[in-house]
């Protein structure tokens, strides 16, 4: 019943995160353990820029799918930051295991790919990682990583 959601930079398709969410929790996560042994508390999900959203979605929807969460530049800009609602209430959905959350941004990178790299463009980065601090059973820690640009995040 919604329209389709495009990416606002590029205009293409988009979208998609819970369904990836269950193949990878559901479907791939299973046959890997069929195949060799995994500790189903000690699992990492990281993601680069789309990639880093996506791992800030799925810790605020579904907290208790891995005990890491490493999101890379995360694009908090996107949809005029929407992903920081979806923090609310967060701490009623975690569980009795801690979780971690890894928040990293590059120096070099601006608060939004349209915008000039000017001003506090840490800001939103580093505002969503006090608030997140704050989140009982929530272990957070903010990297900064001088002198690299978006792109170089991704590694």
């Amino acid at each position: 019943g919604q329209p389709e959601q495009r990416d606002p930079l590029t205009g293409l398709p988009s979208g998609g995160v819970d369904a990836f969410l269950d193949l990878l929790t559901e479907r791939m996560r299973p046959m890997v353990a069929g195949l060799a042994p995994i500790d189903l508390q000690r699992q990492t999900l990281w993601g680069h820029s789309y990639g880093g959203l996506a791992v800030l979605h799925a810790l605020f929807t579904r907290p208790g799918a891995f005990s890491d969460y490493a999101a890379a530049s995360p694009s908090l800009w996107w949809h005029d930051g929407a992903i920081v609602q979806e923090a609310q209430g967060l701490e009623q959905r975690l569980g009795s295991n801690p979780v971690r959350l890894l928040l990293m941004r590059g120096s070099e990178e601006p608060a939004n790919p349209r915008a000039q790299l000017k001003g506090d463009v840490e800001k939103p980065a580093r505002e969503l990682a006090a608030d997140l601090a704050m989140v009982q059973g929530l272990q957070v820690r903010f990297e900064r990583f001088e002198g690299l640009g978006h792109g170089e995040m991704l590694g």
